[in-house]
């Protein structure tokens, strides 16, 4: 029994796609924002803010309004999510930047976390704010 265990806990490991599959992971010094990524995006869910999210879509079965997400091109959006990027237990210091492959930067200060691609979209999180571009 104790073998199946093991390898069952392994192939949840490797599955593409999940968190454990994932390069990065980091979360910024308050721990409200948790972050995941690998070389083509980052994710990133906040736990508390004031901000109120536009209407959840029809399509979105899931929750609604605190994930977010980045490619390497094209503009940021928000993610309908059924898990959460939260509870990394690296953190990334204020005034810090994780480079997430060739073209993904987040940067964290004290106003909040920065995530952006080299063409210069993406998004800023913050208990007072969220803006994507």
């Amino acid at each position: 029994m104790r073998r199946i265990v093991v390898f069952l806990a392994f192939a949840i490991l490797a599955v593409p796609g999940s968190s454990a599959a994932l390069g990065i992971t980091f979360s910024t010094p308050s721990r409200n924002i948790g972050c995941v990524g690998d070389s083509t995006f980052v994710r990133c869910d906040i736990s508390q803010t004031t901000v109120k999210p536009p209407p959840k879509p029809r399509t979105c079965k899931f929750d609604w309004g605190n994930a977010f997400e980045v490619r390497g091109r094209g503009r940021a959006r928000r993610l309908c999510v059924s898990d959460s990027a939260l509870g990394s237990r690296r953190i990334l210091r204020y005034g810090q930047t994780q480079k997430i492959g060739a073209r993904i930067t987040c940067t964290s200060r004290k106003a909040g976390l920065t995530c952006r691609n080299r063409d210069g979209h993406g998004f800023f999180l913050s208990r007072a704010r969220i803006r994507l571009f």
